[in-house]
């Protein structure tokens, strides 16, 4: 990596990122080292691409040898996000400071479960998810309403620490159409389902996910009844298409409704 400039007070970045949701990538000459605002003692992370693993407070500067890192502008607007990092609890993300300085801040995020896998099998979608924690005993598929309400639940077995389950037309909770979040666990206790290693901040746009039918026959199938999404924070989605309407499309999601 290049060094872009250097200031008295410090070195120049034009690029820093966590782009695995462990590693800063920086484009200055090291050592690069890190340090709590609070605190004296710095921390050398090593070789490029830095390894934040084993960091515990929440915000770091970022330094070259003991001085500070700085970016000459904010950021542009990326399609890419930083992924969670390796606990599935927290996110770093890079910052720039008024003065320019630059700073790691970690961000803790509502535990969830990671779907593995899904696929078609006949008119269903099966999915493999993996829970935070393990398999807690009794734990389904539940298909929430945009205020959270467990309307349906969908059985589920468990294999070597993964979920699996089928979803079909006829799990779609009767009368409901619009916007379902997707959860794993019990009605008193549950998860939301995340895209494992979701960097991007729209992955609805960049990754196409199964529909569901009412029939499908040799002719193909009708207009689909329900889509599987990703909304913007990387959390599977569901949905359901009233077959009395016009199609929707790929309108923006909006709140459900019941008739």
């Amino acid at each position: 990596m290049r060094l872009r400039g250097r200031r008295d007070d410090g070195a120049v970045a034009t690029y820093a990122a966590v782009l695995d949701g462990v590693h800063l990538w920086l484009d200055v000459e090291g050592p690069v080292a890190v340090r709590e605002p609070s605190a004296k003692d710095v921390i050398e992370l090593g070789e490029h691409p830095y390894d934040l693993a084993a960091l515990t407070g929440a915000t770091y500067d970022v330094l070259a040898g003991r001085a500070p890192v700085r970016l000459p502008a904010a950021p542009a607007p990326d399609v890419a996000r930083t992924p969670l990092a390796p606990d599935g609890v927290t996110r770093w993300e890079v910052e720039r400071l008024d003065d320019g300085r630059l700073r790691l801040t970690r961000h803790e995020v509502a535990p969830t479960a990671e779907l593995e896998s899904l696929d078609l099998r006949g008119d269903r979608v099966h999915l493999r998810i993996r829970p935070v924690a393990g398999v807690e005993p009794g734990c389904h598929l539940l298909l929430l309403d945009t205020g959270d309400q467990v309307l349906a639940s969908v059985p589920a077995t468990a294999h070597g620490g993964v979920v699996e389950t089928l979803v079909g037309v006829d799990d779609l909770p009767a009368g409901y159409f619009g916007v379902l979040k997707l959860a794993l666990g019990t009605d008193e206790s549950w998860v939301r389902i995340r895209r494992r290693a979701n960097d991007r901040t729209d992955p609805n746009h960049a990754v196409l996910l199964p529909e569901l039918f009412e029939s499908v026959t040799e002719l193909g199938a009708d207009r689909p009844r329900a889509r599987l999404r990703w909304n913007p924070d990387g959390l599977l989605t569901l949905r359901s298409i009233d077959p009395d309407e016009a199609d929707p499309g790929e309108a923006a999601p909006g709140e459900g409704r019941t008739t």
